[in-house]
């Protein structure tokens, strides 16, 4: 396909995946560009409306003008350096030679096209990981930001993810393994697109929001990464004491402004909306990431274009990826945890809602990359994180909270998740592991507490002997099913479903199995729990984070929200390989427990 910028073809593996090949870097995105405009023009339409307040949704409209996130696109691409920039101007041409191709298809309400629109989708989604700091100082202290602060808050379910290394001498053919597997909504705001891109000097594969430009889940022959949710201290929330629309600060006189009807105040030298407020004070958000939606646009860049560990480590220094545990890993056999983010160097000890009329409470500057938390290489051979601390990363004092700044490890210590407690008791038992293997684990459907529910069971049986032998036969036989279930929520499973019956019916053990015992059920729980129309499902939650490892989150009978992009990358005497699996378009392959290998060379 001829353009403006060179020739891209775009080939498809056999689950429609985009293969990009092109004679630049600008036509590999407009080949992007006109793969997503193919595969789901009105969902990249639906995309850019809430980038520019336009989705007809007024609390989610308001929110985002609120954030100012179109104006912080356009102020993103114009500090883009003219070779990028025409990156952004290609895959919106993309997408507009599609629609001029097929104007059949193209909606009456779709929005104007400008190449800043990509850079708005990451920032969309991004928001809320750099704000979460202050919206949760607020809540705390009682106050209701306006709803929603973000695109998540709108979300059934709290994100999650899992992310693991092995290193080389702890896998079979001495290969370096990296898994990443966040757990997101399906669709919507956080609806995934997987492709394969090459063109001039970039050559890489990820993960990126429908409508974006640039991934932040991706890798290359030389390097990858993974990313959960946890990250350091990157945002403070404000009480400024207000006169009408005045206030002092230091004792000279401010004004509260405001851009699109929504007000907001010029704090820690950057826009700070206001989120709430009251007869006396507003309540403002202040994050360092605010001013920045290019840089954070320019540092995935460097990640992509990085050809080994250390390159990696060096674009990361920028400091503009929203707070995240990064776990990377190369084909030298190399690997580090970073908890990246942008940490404000405050000059203060308090925490909460903080006093915005002084400069007592006045950032100084940003924390550098290196007084983050971060492990490289560690002796136990493997890291893991699934939304816990930092020093659950990996068996090594380096980690421990005493080493780092409060607001850069930014955790309880110790503070774990049954994820985590089954990730690290399978990677510390790992020996001469195989890809397989390691694609077993991290498909697993099993409740990793199923033990410690049946110990109580018993225990409270063991307790109370007459009460059981008074029961019926019946109640006895599902006690006996119960204490034999085996923790797997796989499809076929009628056993996962009687267990999630008890399981729901209340804490005491013996008074749920009464609740339970007149009506077991006998509905095997793919047939209750369907990841897409006609397929069974597996694998979903308990309570909250209470999930396997492959987490899937179902509501009404339908997968709403879990694992939408699993990767699995291996470095090695192979060269590199990898596999991957997405939901909701690739529910069949999941549902078999299976992934699928990535074609890397789109040729």
């Amino acid at each position: 396909m001829d353009n403006s910028w060179g020739s891209v073809r775009i080939h498809r593996d056999p689950y429609g995946t985009p293969l990009l090949d092109a004679t630049s870097e600008p036509a590999a995105y407009f080949g992007l560009g006109y793969a997503q405009a193919q595969d789901d023009l009105p969902g990249v339409l639906r995309q850019y409306r809430l980038v520019r307040g336009e989705l007809g949704e007024p609390e989610r409209d308001a929110n985002q003008r609120r954030w100012q996130v179109l104006e912080e696109a356009r102020r993103g691409f114009d500090s883009l350096p003219a070779d990028l920039r025409e990156c952004y101007v290609a895959f919106v041409a993309g997408i507009a030679a599609w629609m001029d191709e097929h104007p059949a298809d193209v909606p009456a309400w779709a929005p104007p096209l400008e190449p800043a629109l990509p850079i708005g989708v990451n920032r969309t989604v991004m928001l809320y990981w750099i704000i979460v700091d202050a919206v949760t100082a607020l809540r705390a202290a009682g106050l209701t930001p306006a709803a929603p602060a973000s695109e998540l808050d709108l979300a059934l379910v709290p994100p999650g993810s899992n992310a693991w290394v092995l290193r080389p001498w702890r896998t079979a053919a001495g290969e370096t393994i990296l898994v990443s597997d966040p757990h997101l909504p399906f669709g919507g705001a956080f609806e995934m697109y997987e492709a394969v891109v090459k063109g001039g000097d970039l050559h890489y594969t990820g993960f990126g929001f429908l409508g974006a430009m640039l991934p932040p889940l991706a890798h290359n022959a030389d390097v990858a990464w993974g990313l959960t949710t946890g990250g350091p201290r990157v945002s403070d929330a404000y009480r400024i004491e207000v006169d009408g629309d005045v206030y002092r600060y230091d004792g000279e006189t401010r004004k509260v402004l405001e851009y699109g009807g929504h007000p907001h105040v010029l704090h820690n030298g950057v826009i700070a909306p206001v989120v709430a407020r009251d007869d006396a004070a507003v309540y403002v958000v202040c994050t360092p990431y605010m001013g920045r939606a290019g840089q954070t646009e320019r540092q995935f860049m460097a990640m992509l274009r990085s050809r080994d560990t250390g390159e990696l480590r060096a674009a990361l220094d920028a400091c503009d990826f929203p707070p995240q545990n990064l776990l990377a890993a190369g084909s030298a056999g190399d690997c580090f945890y970073l908890r990246t983010g942008r940490v404000p160097v405050r000059g203060f000890e308090e925490r909460g809602v903080l006093d915005g009329n002084t400069s007592a409470t006045a950032w100084q500057g940003v924390r550098p990359a290196a007084e983050l938390v971060q492990l490289a290489n560690p002796v136990s051979g493997y890291l893991q994180n699934c939304n816990t601390a930092p020093d659950t990363v990996a068996p090594d004092p380096a980690l421990s909270p005493e080493h780092w700044h409060r607001d850069a490890f930014n955790d309880e210590a110790g503070r774990d998740t049954s994820r985590g407690r089954r990730s690290v008791e399978l990677l510390s038992r790992a020996y001469a592991t195989d890809v397989e293997e390691v694609t077993a684990w991290a498909m697993e459907d099993r409740w990793m507490d199923t033990p410690l529910w049946q110990a109580k069971l018993a225990d409270a049986a063991a307790a109370d002997p007459a009460r059981v032998a008074g029961w019926p036969g019946g109640h006895r036989l599902l006690l006996r099913r119960l204490l034999g279930f085996d923790g797997h929520a796989g499809p076929d499973s009628v056993n996962a479903m009687v267990w999630l019956a008890w399981r729901s019916a209340g804490e005491d053990p013996l008074d749920a199995l009464e609740k339970v015992a007149p009506a077991v059920p006998e509905e095997a729980y793919g047939a209750a729990h369907e990841l897409a129309p006609g397929v069974p499902g597996r694998g979903g939650a308990l309570l909250e984070l209470e999930v396997p490892l492959r987490a899937t989150y179902f509501s009404g009978g339908r997968a709403y929200a879990g694992g939408p992009c699993l990767r699995i990358v291996a470095f090695g005497p192979y060269g590199m390989r990898s596999w991957s699996v997405s939901m909701p378009g690739q529910a069949e392959l999941y549902g078999r427990g299976e992934v699928k290998p990535i074609v890397f060379d789109p040729s």
